[in-house]
């Protein structure tokens, strides 16, 4: 009976095995750097779509989004948006393909040129991927098409006009390129012909994805050089000269590569400059963190640099340059390399409040700096509060804010009003290394040498969202179109998001081969920047 088993065993181990180098010849490799050249410039993955729908349930955005207030309140702008006819016929197309790993690289450029491939692996039919590659096509110019037979595989081609969109697929790969040399370097590659070192066995590309996060959802790497190339041969064609030391410091970095993840609650991101040998010169001793208390909604401290400060002053005070640069310089000794930024928001304020605080290197330098400071406001006034000596700005000041700074034994601190300073000099009190908000934070914290910076959402949330109710409510009323938008008759209760809302953690470490940047929250602060960034791009228009 014994050996029966073992046999029927052997069997099923075999018929698994051959199944597994059967389905593995038919579908090609699973990782698309392995079907790019190695010299690749940018490479964006999307590494498993399924996979991605699956962890995305888990987390606190997601949990928001299930609570029946929010989807209560919710209800009515996703109507307008599902009522889109194109949403409903690309939902299609993609359910019948079923992509699982996506990719996007720039595999050669130049001034004239630019050479892009794309690929997805798909667990549709053939047909269903010539749908989707039709219905691509119908959104770009008509032009001439032409069919070609490369080592078995069919190649269509188009021409719009400059434009040349090539396509093909292969076992479980389509692939896309403006470029028919590329494309057919992808099918080589996929069908297992050896056309040369791929992407994946890059040393560049090794290094620098070795510190990401391991099985994220998306990955991306670059070379910034190439494109530094790029822009200074079109600088020069237009006479602009290059700055050196700007040139230096962007070819020092020989690539960068990211990562992102769906990680529980959390999204997370992990970004790495491969710049090898550039140790820190000085390491964030955490000294600012005596600022912070129990409603501080976000701590920033870092290591910085006042090199740039000579040219901002000449530039700001050009009728005084010989002074601004004396003050400069002696800023430059006086102060470093810790600074920090620290915003509390009381219960019942309507806004935060915050101050800057830089770290003092030499107190008489420092105390020196400020005397020659003061003179270029012959108006600023010097006070005492609580044994605090303060100087305020006249000039700069508003009815929301008056600008005031001191000087304490270590830090020189700044802020939007007197009452900020006088509070962050003299805090005494527990600071928010002891709240339950910021143990989460503690390890990265005390791991961070060049940047550490902690936002709490949900005290944010629950300040702002308090503040802009009755705001939100009132403004409903008054704009017209708002309620066929929206009903904010359903707006959800402060606690229904809040309680889902873990903080905000960035960090930034310098490593013997780079510089590694890591963030994580329900939201990370690269999703912040770029949301900051497109939302000023959107107002440029309107703001000239």
């Amino acid at each position: 009976m014994v050996k029966k088993l073992s046999a029927a065993a052997c069997v099923l181990v075999v018929l698994l095995l051959v199944a597994f180098f059967v389905f593995k010849r038919i579908a090609g490799p699973s990782d698309g750097a392995r079907l790019l050249p190695a010299d690749t410039l940018l490479y964006v993955s999307l590494n498993d779509l399924l996979r991605s729908a699956v962890r995305w349930q888990g987390t606190a955005l997601a949990e928001i989004g299930s609570e029946p207030e929010v989807k209560a309140f919710l209800e009515k702008p996703l109507s307008k948006l599902q009522s889109d006819p194109g949403a409903g016929e690309a939902g299609g197309l993609l359910a019948g393909l079923k992509p699982t790993r996506i990719f996007l690289a720039v595999t050669a450029a130049t001034t004239e040129r630019v050479d892009v491939a794309g690929g997805f692996q798909f667990w549709g039919g053939r047909n269903d991927f010539d749908r989707a590659v039709a219905r691509l096509r119908k959104e770009l110019p008509a032009g001439e098409s032409s069919v070609e037979t490369y080592a078995g595989d069919e190649i269509v081609g188009t021409k719009h006009g400059r434009f040349s969109l090539f396509t093909a697929a292969h076992g479980r790969w389509g692939f896309l390129s403006n470029d028919a040399a590329t494309l057919k370097a992808l099918l080589d590659r996929a069908s297992g012909k050896s056309t040369g070192p791929s992407l994946a066995e890059s040393p560049d590309f090794l290094k620098s994805v070795g510190p990401m996060l391991t099985a994220p959802d998306l990955l991306f790497f670059a070379r910034p050089a190439g494109a530094v190339d790029i822009l200074l041969e079109a600088g020069r064609s237009m006479g602009a000269e290059a700055i050196p030391d700007q040139i230096g410091e962007l070819r020092a970095t020989q690539a960068v590569a990211g990562t992102w993840k769906l990680d529980g609650k959390l999204q997370r991101d992990a970004i790495f400059l491969l710049r090898p040998g550039s140790q820190p010169a000085e390491a964030l001793a955490h000294k600012s963190v005596r600022f912070t208390g129990p409603d501080s909604v976000l701590y920033l401290d870092f290591i910085g640099s006042l090199a740039g400060l000579p040219g901002i002053l000449n530039k700001a005070l050009p009728e005084r340059q010989d002074a601004a640069a004396e003050l400069a310089g002696l800023a430059v000794r006086a102060f470093g390399p810790e600074g920090a930024f620290v915003a509390g928001w009381h219960p019942g304020q309507m806004t935060p409040s915050g101050i800057v605080a830089l770290q003092i290197r030499d107190a008489a330098l420092a105390a020196d700096a400020v005397k020659r400071f003061i003179t270029f406001f012959p108006e600023a006034t010097v006070t005492e509060q609580d044994g605090i000596k303060l100087y305020s700005l006249p000039s700069v000041s508003n009815p929301l804010a008056a600008p005031t700074f001191t000087l304490t034994p270590e830090f020189l601190i700044a802020g939007i009003n007197p009452e900020a300073v006088v509070h962050a000099a003299g805090a005494a009190g527990p600071t928010i290394e002891s709240q339950a908000a910021f143990q989460p934070a503690l390890k990265t914290f005390q791991s961070a040498n060049e940047a550490f910076a902690f936002l709490d959402t949900r005290m944010v949330f629950e300040r702002a969202y308090t503040a802009m109710r009755p705001v939100i409510l009132f403004g409903a009323q008054v704009m017209p179109g708002v309620s066929g938008f929206v009903d904010t008759s359903k707006l959800p209760q402060t606690d229904t998001i809040s309680k889902h809302l873990p903080p905000v953690i960035f960090s930034q470490q310098r490593l013997a081969e780079g510089v590694l940047i890591q963030s994580s929250g329900p939201f990370t602060v690269s999703q912040i920047a770029a949301g900051l960034a497109a939302g000023a791009a959107a107002g440029a228009p309107a703001a000239r």
